[in-house]
């Protein structure tokens, strides 16, 4: 099976180092790279890609489009370009951001060659810090888990399943999971083509930030199943604990210190997510719970961060791209929400998804 590694780079020159030796790494071989410069505000990413492997350099914009818009383009540019069979082809989306095991890319391929009823597959991903924000001299990589594939919580808000804790073994068993985090998985490309509205994989107007969690509900309603690799492993440079460490005030407290545009950025795009994918009656039905975890960020953010109220108000100017984007989510849908509903249940009653061999 070919795979096309796409990497859409912006401000990451520090991390560039790691994932390009965890590429040249890989036991299985048959790949092509193509990254993305995102307009790189400071040029030394791009130096340090034109310095050491210029030939993967697919595509340069002259400013940041954002995660979304940029792996579209990666997306839309590796279908085009791969000559073989589409059945033999499979993509690789992934963050700059990530160290990779030697054999992610062996383990990860097995299973959507032993699985053809599998449509994409998630590594185990770990965190990995660094204190002085210099990967090469000072890097961290822990046992503390980062995702090991999404899940759906009340509300319908997707997080990384066992997020913040400690690697003890107990997601050892390969399992089909909700949807793969936008982190770095393996997809293949028809099952990715069938899934595009308008030329794209994730919603470029959502920018950056949920997108992931928009791909994975239309994902999986579509009938796309996602299968989680244990063996498969690789770390993401961020934060040790995240939010889900936190009470909610925690994280209040917590949003106060992000960057504005981020803040923004999350609280809009969940509302879209929720718009474009829940049928009516399944947005009725979640209304407490999406008026307590959605409302009460709304209220914070129309309340004491201007960017994110400015956003919000900014809305009704994206409804009618996202009616036309919600009616397409509908016509490509093959399970109901009854079904993806009592999937959900079963997984958050058995404190996992339903085990596979």
């Amino acid at each position: 099976m070919h795979v096309s590694i796409n990497i859409v780079s912006w401000n990451d020159r520090r991390y560039l180092p790691e994932v390009f030796a965890a590429i040249r790494s890989q036991t299985h071989k048959d790949f092509r790279v193509r990254m993305l410069d995102n307009g790189n505000p400071d040029g030394e990413a791009l130096q340090y890609i034109m310095q050491h492997e210029p030939h993967w350099l697919a595509v340069r914009n002259t400013k940041n489009v954002g995660f979304a818009c940029g792996q579209n383009q990666l997306a839309r540019l590796a279908m085009e370009r791969y000559a073989g069979d589409p059945a033999k082809h499979a993509i690789l989306i992934a963050s700059s951001e990530t160290d990779w095991h030697p054999t992610m890319l062996e383990e990860l391929v097995k299973v959507l060659q032993e699985h053809p009823e599998i449509d994409a597959v998630q590594p185990k991903i770990f965190r990995a810090y660094s204190e002085r924000g210099d990967v090469e001299s000072d890097a961290v990589k822990s046992d503390i888990l980062d995702s090991t594939g999404m899940i759906v919580r009340k509300g319908w808000r997707t997080a990384d399943r066992g997020a913040g804790e400690m690697d003890t073994g107990q997601y050892d068993e390969k399992t089909d999971v909700l949807g793969p985090a936008g982190t770095v998985f393996l997809v293949r490309a028809t099952a990715l083509h069938d899934v595009m509205i308008h030329d794209e994989v994730f919603d470029g107007e959502f920018f950056s930030y949920r997108e992931d969690a928009d791909f994975v509900l239309r994902f999986r309603r579509a009938g796309h199943k996602t299968f989680f690799v244990p063996a498969a492993r690789a770390h993401h440079y961020r934060g040790m604990f995240g939010a889900e460490q936190q009470s909610l005030w925690q994280r209040f407290r917590t949003r106060k210190m992000r960057r504005p545009t981020v803040a923004a950025l999350a609280t809009r795009n969940q509302w879209w997510v929720l718009f474009k994918n829940l049928t009516i009656g399944e947005l009725f039905r979640s209304v407490p719970w999406i008026l307590w975890y959605e409302g009460s960020r709304t209220l914070y953010g129309l309340l004491a961060e201007s960017e994110t109220r400015r956003s919000l108000l900014r809305m009704p100017l994206m409804l009618p791209s996202m009616f036309r984007k919600r009616a397409a989510v509908k016509a490509m849908a093959r399970v109901s929400m009854r079904e993806l509903r009592q999937y959900i249940c079963d997984s958050l009653r058995s404190g996992s998804p339903p085990t596979r061999g």
